[in-house]
């Protein structure tokens, strides 16, 4: 699924940078390591989602539903 429509990022690779700065994940670092930076900001929860651990980083799967996570 598209996480970042502005960047054209998926879960997959926003999933595979959360989980290679593990020692000490922020935005920046997610964004950076994708090779851009945030646009409109819409992403930023869902990204934020995977970096508190709310949707599982090794499976996709989420502790909370997807309308929660929009929500936030």
């Amino acid at each position: 699924m598209i996480v970042c429509s502005c960047n054209l990022l998926s879960d997959t690779q926003v999933r595979s940078a959360v989980a290679s700065g593990a020692t000490r994940p922020r935005m920046s670092y997610v964004y950076a390591s994708l090779g851009c930076t945030a646009q409109c900001g819409r992403c930023v929860r869902t990204i934020k989602a995977f970096l508190r651990g709310s949707i599982d980083v090794d499976d996709g799967k989420s502790s909370t539903s997807r309308t929660d996570v929009a929500a936030r």
